[in-house]
């Protein structure tokens, strides 16, 4: 007879062993995932070779505003170095080049509109608004310049290192 409870008991505290071995894997499969540090919901990726975020920037950014009569230019196409010609290569840096001039002259537009709205010695409530906006304008076109300055470096680099057809 004890060795019925004895084999009773071994086999009660086997199954319970068992039970709670299983029990961690349980919960850690109902727990929720760990978000990286900082609350971000995404981890970092890094690239190698990679170009400056080329999201474009709203048409309202290009467009004249408050009647200052400053219109941003046009980013030029980008050039493919992998398939390009020299001449593709070379026009491409001309319009690049054109593009920052454009880019400029711009910037300077909105920065003497914003100054001559400054100086006027109106009450407007709209005073603030309107340097804020044409700020805004500003710095989409010196990230625009960016944009071009490094699709141009990575054309170059492509057409040097694949499409100029020169031995390495």
């Amino acid at each position: 007879m004890l060795k019925w409870i004895g084999a009773g008991v071994v086999v009660a505290v086997a199954v319970a062993a068992a039970g709670f071995a299983a029990l961690p894997e349980r919960s850690a499969a109902l727990a929720p995932p760990a978000v990286p540090a900082g609350d971000k919901p995404f981890a970092r990726i890094c690239k190698s070779d990679e170009v400056i975020d080329a999201r474009p920037t709203p048409a309202w950014v290009r467009a004249s505003f408050a009647s200052d009569n400053c219109r941003a230019p046009s980013m030029p196409a980008v050039v493919d170095g992998f398939t390009a010609s020299r001449e593709q290569v070379v026009a491409g840096m001309a319009a690049a080049e054109r593009y920052a001039a454009a880019a400029d002259s711009f910037e300077r537009c909105v920065q003497d509109f914003v100054a001559a709205r400054k100086a006027e010695k109106s009450e407007k409530p709209a005073n603030m608004s309107v340097a804020i906006i044409e700020n805004h304008r500003i710095l989409a076109s010196q990230r625009n310049k960016k944009i071009v300055s490094a699709r141009m470096d990575a054309a170059i680099s492509n057409f040097n290192e694949y499409g100029s057809g020169c031995p390495m």
